[in-house]
This record gives C-alpha cells, structure tokens and sequence, in this order.
C-alpha cells in the first residue's frame, strides 16, 4: 500500500512548473530575438574588428601578407557590389572564402566527373547488402565492355582473367548465402550467360559443375536456373572471343560430363533442361556446321549417342548423320522425310526440316541420286514456309550455295 504524504504531493505540484514553457507576448519574442542578434554581432565584431580598405589595421589585428591567398582582390559580384571603405569585417571574411579557388575546383571536377569504377561500384554494394542479381549482372557487362573497348581481340581473354570479376560475384554469392539456393536466383539465366565466361577464364570452372550437381537435386519451379547455367556452360564458357575458333570438342566434352552428372533421373525438369542444352549444340552442329572445324570423331558420335538414348531426338540424330566427320550417312535422314511427308509440324520445327532437307538434297547431288532430289524439292514445297522458286530451283540446278545461306538463315 503506497502512503501518499504531503511532501510528495508538493513536489508533484513542482514539477509541472519546470516544464512550462515561457509565454511571451509577440513584442517581447522580437525583444528576445534582437538581443540574441546583437549579442551574436558583437561576438563576431570582437573577432573580426572594423576596418577600412585604405587605413591602418586595427588593434589586435595583424597586417595580411601580400601574398596571401585571403588577400588577393575579390571578384565583382552582388555580394561585394559595396565598395565603400566602412563595410563588415565578416562580410569581408565570408566572401573571401567563398571566392577562394578551392571552392571552385570543387565545383569545377563535379561538372567533369569522370565514369565510377564498376569495381568500386560493385565493392560499395556488397558492403552495404545492396547487390542483387541484376545489379551483379550488370557489373558484369560494364566489366566485359571496358575490356573489349580496351583490350585487343586476341588479349581479351587473359585481360577477363586478370580482372578477377568472376570472384568478386562468386564470392558475393556464397557469403550472402544465394550460392546455396540458386534455384531461387531471381534473373539467373542471364547472370550465368555473363558469369560463366569469367569464370572459366580465370579458372572458376569446377564451382559451377558443382553448381550443376546441386541445381539437379534442388530445382526451381521452371527449371530456369539449371537450363541457364548448363547453356552457359556448355555454349557460352569461352565467351566467343572473335580470335578464337568454335571448338565444337569442348562443346560435346561438356555435355557428356553434365549428363554423367545429371543422368539417370526421374525429375522431368531435369531431363527437358539438359535435352535443351543438348537441342543448342545440335543445332550449331548441323545449322552451322559450315562455321565449326570438324569435331573429332569419337566426341561427336559419343553426342550423337546421347541424343539417341535417353532424349530420342530422331530429328536431329538424322541431320547430325549427314555431318558426320569421316562418313556422312544419309538414310537415316531420307527416312525421316519419307516418314513425315504428311506431318503438320510447328512452325520453327518445320525450319529445322527445311534446314534438313536441303543438306539431304546437297548430299544426294553429291552422289548422284536425281530422283530422290526431286522427291525432296516436293517435299520443301508442301512445308508451306515462304521457299522462293529461286531457292527451290538450286536443288535442279546442283548449285548448293543459295540453299546453304537459306538454311543459316532460318535462325
């Protein structure tokens, strides 16, 4: 029980009287106000005494040395627009200051700034928890555009390497924890089209296979993060230095090894991911396979075999046949058309037969099979895809060119 005793009771009537503010009446707030002012003005007048721009210096104050930077005359300006010989000390003093050249340098190098170091962007970010995946994506690109702008075709790679920028994202994707859930990087497909040339270049290679053995247990929703690193990977690890020839080897060497990590697998995002990826250097293997060196022969039947068992591509099996290295086959692509005369493809499926059947038709020239060619050319015509009779005339004429620029144009 708390006993209330006339002592307290006097003190809690004080109290509130502490805090009352003072009530003044709008005469005496400017009362107050001018003696503040005054007072201040006195403080700065004792500080900074009168004096004249002709006469002698006052007591107390030192004469200024002729070449002082405080004594060189002031610009004209709204300012120090009063010239007579009684002004303030401390107006004096302040437009001094404001005209001293450092001020102006300042604002002379803020008009003339040069680009932020992406380094020093990227290092600022990181530090501060503000990177995200698209902020590292485009670090990346301002990196790979000042080195291309900089460097020559043939040192770009050892400049990327030097550059370290692969490490400094890695490094920010395995201290912020994203490392561990790739499968939720929002924008990853195009981080990785810009990382993994990095990082092959500065010998970053084996953490992303580790990253493929992780995203083919732990997948997204669409399976997006795994299908863009294994393209990346698989296509984009050499960056397409324009000094460098397309190594369809390394390409076939690097699918392998993402289906030995990956296969056998009951998940189907898995299994379409990687048949994507395999889809991509198919294509670059037929489509453009006037652009590549010839693979070697082991690698690309070991490719071919994949795309057999377990992805069933016949498609491509059979246009991959008509590029084989050392014995160029046929049969199985004539088969195909046979098979198909009739099918109602869709529309970038039926470009991709097109590109088929004219290197079917080329390879039937090449050995004399008239009638077949024929066949074919009848074929193309029911594909309904806009063939000029220019384009389909080539396959009479046994002129393979125009057909052979038709067939990269279907890209």
């Amino acid at each position: 029980m708390v006993v209330r005793t006339s002592s307290l009771n006097s003190l809690k009537r004080f109290l509130p009287q502490i805090h009352q503010p003072l009530l003044l009446d709008a005469r005496e707030s400017q009362r107050l106000l001018d003696s503040i002012k005054n007072s201040f003005r006195k403080v700065l007048d004792k500080e900074h005494p009168w004096e004249t721009n002709d006469g002698p210096t006052t007591q107390g104050t030192k004469p200024q040395k002729g070449n002082s930077t405080l004594s060189n005359p002031v610009p004209t300006s709204p300012l120090s627009s009063d010239t007579s010989s009684h002004q303030r000390p401390t107006d004096s003093h302040l437009r001094t200051i404001l005209s001293h050249p450092l001020f102006q340098s300042i604002e002379h190098t803020k008009s003339v700034e040069a680009p932020q170091d992406p380094f020093k962007v990227f290092d600022y970010a990181t530090s501060r928890g503000m990177m995200t995946p698209r902020r590292a994506t485009g670090f990346l690109v301002k990196v790979q555009s000042q080195i291309k702008a900089a460097e020559p075709p043939n040192k770009i790679r050892q400049a990327m390497a030097d550059s370290d920028a692969g490490l400094r994202v890695v490094q920010w994707l395995r201290a912020s924890g994203a490392e561990h859930e790739l499968h939720l990087l929002p924008d990853s497909e195009k981080l990785f089209c810009y990382l993994i040339p990095f990082m092959y270049a500065e010998g970053l290679e084996e953490i992303a296979w580790m990253w493929v053995g992780r995203l083919g247990k732990h997948m997204d929703e669409h399976g997006t993060a795994l299908r863009g690193l294994l393209r990346a990977i698989v296509v984009r690890s050499k960056g397409w230095y324009p000094t460098e020839e397309i190594d369809l080897d390394g390409s076939y060497e690097r699918v392998i090894r993402a289906k030995d990590i990956l296969f056998p697998t009951r998940n189907q995002l898995v299994f379409n991911s990687f048949k994507k990826t395999w889809s991509n250097v198919s294509w670059f293997s037929t489509v453009f396979a006037s652009d590549w060196a010839k693979p070697s022969v082991p690698l690309f039947e070991a490719f071919v075999d994949i795309g057999r068992h377990p992805l069933k591509m016949d498609l491509d099996v059979a246009h991959l046949d008509l590029h084989h290295p050392i014995t160029p086959d046929h049969s199985a692509a004539v088969k195909y058309i046979a098979t198909n005369v009739s099918a109602d493809f869709e529309l970038q499926t039926r470009r991709r037969v097109a590109s088929l059947a004219f290197d079917t038709a080329s390879r039937l020239k090449e050995l004399g099979h008239t009638k077949e060619v024929s066949q074919i050319q009848h074929f193309l015509r029911s594909l309904d895809i806009g063939l000029s009779s220019a384009i389909l005339n080539t396959l009479e004429n046994k002129d393979s060119i125009t057909a052979e620029r038709y067939h990269h144009s279907l890209t």
